[in-house]
C-alpha cells in the first residue's frame, strides 16, 4: 500500500508542474496516458492468454484494476472491480467473458502508433501471464509470438533472452517447473515481481536487474559519477543529489562511460519512457552489454552507504 500510494502521488501530486511548467505537465501527462492505456491493454491479453482465468489470477487482476481506476479514473477498471464484485454461478467464467469483452472494445480504437506502444503493451501482456506466478505452453507461446510479430522488441536483450529461454522450454512440447521458473524469472527482469509475490499491482514496478550492487560498504563516492532515476521515498530527488555531492560524488543527469553508478528509486517515475524502465536505465544497461563499469544499486542500499 505505500509503495502505491507514494506512485500515485508521483504520478499526480502536486509538484506536478515543478519541472517545465503546465504546458510541459499536458505534453507528460498525455504520453503517460497512452503508456498505461497499452499496458493495461497488454496485461488483460496476458490474463486471457491461457483461454481461462485461474483462481490465484483474481487479486492480481483486481489489484491491476484499482490501480488504473485510482490513477486514471479508467471506467473500464471501475466496471471490472464491480463486476470481480458481483459474479456468481459461473464466476470464473463470467470474468472471462468480461475481460475479453474490455480487450475487443480497446482494441478498436488501439493502434500501435510508435515502438513504445509495443514495448509498453508487451510488458503488460508478461505481468498478465505471470500474474499467478504459473506459465502454461499456451501462454508461452502466445509470448514468444508476440515477440516474432514485432521484431523491435528484440532490440532489448533481456526480452531477446526471454525468447530464447521460452522457445527451448517448449521445444519438446513440455514445460517443466524448472522451464516455468526460468522463464518467470527472465519476466521478473521485465517488470518486477508479480503481485501474487508482493499483493501490489505490477505498473509502477522497477524491473529486477542482475548484478545490482546491494553492498553499502561498496558504495564509492569520492570522484565517482551518479545518475539517479525514478521517484525515491527517502526524499526528493534534488536533496539526493545534494547528499551525494556532500560526500564527494558528480551527479550527472544523463548515463555516459563516466557513470559509476546509476541509482534507482523503489518507485517507477511517472514519466520514464515505458512503464517499467525510462532511457536512463536503458541507457545503462546497452552500455554494460558492450562492457561498461556501470553499478545499479538500489534506493534502500544508497540510503545506508549514506547513514540516513
Amino acid at each position: 500500500m505505500v509503495r502505491k500510494l507514494l506512485y500515485r502521488e508521483g504520478m499526480m501530486g502536486a509538484g506536478e508542474l515543478k519541472y517545465g511548467g503546465s504546458a510541459l505537465w499536458r505534453i507528460h501527462a498525455k504520453s503517460n496516458r497512452r503508456k498505461a492505456e497499452a499496458y493495461w491493454l497488454g496485461f488483460l491479453e496476458g490474463v486471457l492468454a491461457s483461454e481461462s482465468i485461474e483462481s490465484l489470477e483474481i487479486a492480481s487482476i483486481r489489484a491491476e484494476a484499482e490501480q488504473f481506476l485510482q490513477l486514471f479514473g479508467d471506467d473500464d477498471a471501475a466496471d471490472l472491480i464491480q463486476d470481480l464484485d458481483t459474479a456468481y454461478s459461473d464466476y470464473r467464467g463470467e470474468i472471462f467473458g468480461i475481460i475479453s469483452g474490455i480487450v475487443d472494445y480497446r482494441l478498436r480504437p488501439f493502434s500501435e502508433s510508435s515502438p513504445n506502444d509495443c514495448c509498453n503493451r508487451f510488458f503488460g501482456f508478461c505481468a498478465g501471464i505471470a500474474c499467478d506466478n504459473r506459465l502454461k505452453i499456451m501462454e508461452v507461446e502466445k509470448l514468444i509470438d508476440r515477440i516474432d510479430q514485432n521484431a523491435q522488441l528484440l532490440d532489448d536483450a533481456r526480452i531477446a533472452a526471454l525468447k530464447r529461454v521460452a522457445a527451448k522450454a517448449i521445444s519438446d512440447g513440455h514445460l517443466s517447473t524448472e522451464e516455468e521458473e526460468d522463464i518467470g524469472e527472465w519476466i521478473v527482469r521485465l517488470v518486477g515481481d508479480s503481485c501474487a509475490d508482493t499483493g501490489l499491482p505490477t505498473y509502477g514496478n522497477t524491473p529486477s536487474i542482475d548484478g545490482v550492487l546491494r553492498d553499502s560498504s561498496m558504495l564509492v563516492f569520492e570522484n565517482a559519477g551518479f545518475v539517479v532515476t525514478g521517484n525515491f521515498s527517502m526524499g526528493p530527488r534534488k536533496a539526493i543529489e545534494g547528499w551525494i555531492v556532500e560526500r564527494g560524488g558528480v551527479v550527472t543527469r544523463s548515463v555516459s562511460r563516466s557513470t559509476d553508478y546509476l541509482i534507482i528509486a523503489a518507485i517507477a517515475s511517472r514519466d520514464w519512457l515505458h512503464s517499467h524502465q525510462g532511457t536512463k536505465i536503458i541507457e545503462a544497461l546497452k552500455l554494460r552489454e558492450k562492457g561498461g563499469n556501470i553499478h545499479f544499486v538500489e534506493e534502500l542500499t544508497l540510503q545506508k552507504a549514506l547513514g540516513l
